[in-house]
Formats: structure tokens, C-alpha cells, sequence
């Protein structure tokens, strides 16, 4: 593997709260919705987290016993840790690590740190996840959420992660190589072994560059779709008050143009930054994608094919294609458990519940023969 350039800096940008979701965010590990961050208080750095709501930046910064969100409390600006780049161009990637590994490798990892406090990830609160931060002089963590700031000291610490700059080659499967990059071809046949088991998703901002990387299309096809949607359809996901979003993007003069259906009403423009499925490469993947009917897809249990989804509190929401107008299909989402699909066209949400939506087809997968799910 050839060698890495010499690391460049971390790339922060600054954003006022409210402001347009930057490019090329940080996620937290596994997230989907939750992003590292930065604010300064009396000069001191403290790290919290933020999402996008809307296409608009979102935050939560714990100090001293409070959680502060709003422009009131943080003055309106904070920073979003980004990466423009890959290991070939910037020297480094970014990687999550336990807290108690941290002395592990340190001839390749650097911590990322601003000062006294590293960005600290809290996988298994009981709550749900969250990012906090970690005075690297006292060793104590702080996390902030429901208004208040929760701090934490001790050997509960051990199993949180924390992110280094990892300067030595590329991500596990990193697939740089498709685009001239170091990191080598997979053989065909991939050696066993673990591989990729979580769906990836691209940040992006509609209006953008349509990507060169492979998407999930839906039915993997040109669709017979509505008069005045265009036929190629991909799978996208946008948050609006928390919560997430289906809907499809296409390429429409080398930009990305979205559609998503919320709360009653269709949202075409200025829907901000959005996430694209993004369709990795066969030899890396430990999954296949299938369009599966709703029936198939919402049996409980044990089953082959389960419906890819993004979890929220009211409903797991799914990619679905939906059939409409005497046979026309359209590209939207479907809460699987409470049987309900929605898609958006020609000014307005179309929502179907109960037995109406059994004929839509959702987007599943399935585990490859010796690999599992988390």
C-alpha cells in the first residue's frame, strides 16, 4: 500500500446555528443524524454535537450543568468537524476507537483534541447515543441532553470511543482505488473474513454535482413512472424535526434535484443538505439489496430479507416504490410496522395505510452466507 501524504489539518467549519448543514461532515460512528462539533466558551473548547434538521444546522453543548442549544446560549455559531478529502489527498482518516486503546498504535494515531477536550462518543447510554466531550487533563466526560449536562468519571469511560486521525493507508474496504487512488483492488474472489455490514450514506447538498459513486436505484431500473418525474430514481434520506425522511434525487443537468414528502406537503426546493444510499462495490459488501413486496418485508422474526430503515421513535421508516395512478410507479418511504407509505408529486404527499399498501415494494437485504448484522 502506497505511503500517505503528509497529514493536513483538521477542517472545521464554522456555522451559525440555523445556518445551511455544511459539506462533507463528520458523523459520529454508526449515526445517521449526529455530527461532531465544536464551541468556545471563554476561550476554552468544548465539544458537543450537532444534526441537521431541514437542511439547517442543530446543536447541544453541555456546560457546566446545563444543556445549551440555542443561538441564546451559544451566541450562534459553532464548528462542524468536515473531511474534504480522502486519505490520498489529506494524509489521514478518521477512526473511532475505544478510550482504553488510545495508547495503542500511537506511531499511526493522533488524537483529534482542541486543547484539553476530545470529541467523546457514548454508544450504549440508555438513552440513545450521544457525543460529548472529554477533558483529557481531569479524565471527565460530559454529555449533554433533555437540558441538562451529565457528567461522568471513571471506568465507565473505558468502553466509550473516542476519533484519532489515523495517518497510516486508508478505512477498512476503502474503495479509493476506483478512482485512481493507493488502497488496492479487492481480488474478485474476497478472502472470508469480515466485511462491510452497515448501509452507507453520502452527505450531500441538493443542487450539488450529481456523484459519481454508485447509488441504490430503486427497482434497480428506469421507472414507469408519473408524467413529470423524471424515470431514474435513487434513494435518499432528509431529517426534518428529527425526524427521517424517504424520498428520491435525480440527476437533473449534473445536479443533484431531490423530492421528499412531509407532514402533508411536497418539498422540492431548498431542502438542504440530504443522504444518498450509497451502492458499495460487490466484493466488499457482506450484504445484498433486494426489492421485496411489503408482505415479505413486514413479516415479524426470523426472516432472509430484512427492510432497510432508519429507527425512529414512531416508526422504522424505509425506502419504498409505490404504485399509483393505475400502475405508475414512484419512488417514497413506508413505515413498515404501522403499514402507512407516503410519496410526493404534483404539489402534495399521497399517503396510503392498512391493506393499500401491500402491493408496494420495499428495499431489503440479507446477510451473505458467514457474515451477521449487528
Amino acid at each position: 500500500m502506497a505511503k500517505n501524504p503528509p497529514p493536513k489539518e483538521d477542517t472545521w467549519a464554522f456555522q451559525p446555528i440555523g445556518s445551511p448543514f455544511p459539506d462533507n461532515p463528520v458523523k459520529a460512528m454508526g449515526q445517521q443524524n449526529m455530527y461532531v462539533a465544536l464551541w468556545y466558551k471563554h476561550g476554552k473548547p468544548i465539544h458537543g454535537r450537532a444534526w441537521n434538521n431541514g437542511g439547517v444546522v442543530e446543536c447541544s453543548f453541555p456546560y457546566l450543568k446545563a444543556e445549551l442549544t440555542g443561538i441564546k446560549d451559544l451566541g450562534g455559531q459553532i464548528q462542524i468537524l468536515q473531511y474534504k478529502g480522502d486519505h490520498n489527498t489529506l494524509g489521514y482518516w478518521y477512526e473511532w476507537i475505544k478510550y482504553k486503546d488510545r495508547f495503542e498504535k500511537t506511531e499511526e494515531r493522533q488524537l483529534l483534541k482542541c486543547g484539553d477536550s476530545l470529541p467523546i462518543f457514548w454508544k450504549d447510554r440508555k438513552g440513545g447515543p450521544l457525543v460529548g466531550f472529554l477533558d483529557n487533563k481531569t479524565e471527565e466526560a460530559r454529555f449533554s441532553h433533555d437540558g441538562i449536562a451529565e457528567n461522568l468519571t471513571g471506568t465507565i469511560l473505558s468502553d466509550m470511543w473516542i476519533i484519532v486521525r489515523n495517518l497510516k493507508g486508508g478505512p477498512p474496504f476503502c474503495d479509493c482505488w476506483q478512482h485512481g487512488g493507493s488502497c488496492p483492488k479487492p481480488p474478485r474472489t474476497p478472502a472470508p473474513g469480515p466485511r462491510v455490514m452497515l448501509n452507507e450514506w453520502m452527505d450531500i447538498r441538493a443542487g450539488d454535482p450529481f456523484p459519481t459513486r454508485a447509488l441504490i436505484k430503486a427497482l434497480g431500473q428506469t421507472l414507469n413512472t408519473v408524467a413529470g418525474q423524471n424515470p431514474d430514481q435513487y434513494v435518499a434520506l432528509w431529517y426534518q424535526q428529527g425526524e427521517p425522511v424517504m424520498g428520491r434525487v435525480w440527476n437533473e443537468g449534473g445536479k443533484v434535484a431531490a423530492n421528499f414528502g412531509w407532514f402533508n406537503n411536497e418539498y422540492n426546493k431548498n431542502v438542504g443538505s440530504i443522504q444518498l444510499l450509497v451502492e458499495l462495490p460487490d466484493q466488499v459488501r457482506g450484504f445484498d439489496y433486494a426489492w421485496k413486496p411489503f408482505k415479505e418485508a413486514a413479516v415479524f422474526g426470523e426472516k432472509e430479507w430484512y427492510p432497510v430503515h432508519v429507527e425512529y421513535h414512531k416508526g422504522d421508516i424505509s425506502p419504498c416504490v409505490l404504485t399509483v395512478e393505475g400502475g405508475k410507479q414512484i419512488l417514497g418511504k413506508v413505515d413498515v410496522r404501522n403499514e402507512r407509505a407516503t410519496v410526493a408529486y404534483n404539489g402534495k404527499e399521497h399517503i396510503f395505510v392498512g391493506p393499500t399498501v401491500h402491493p408496494f415494494v420495499v428495499l431489503c437485504r440479507k446477510a451473505r452466507p458467514g457474515q451477521k448484522f449487528d
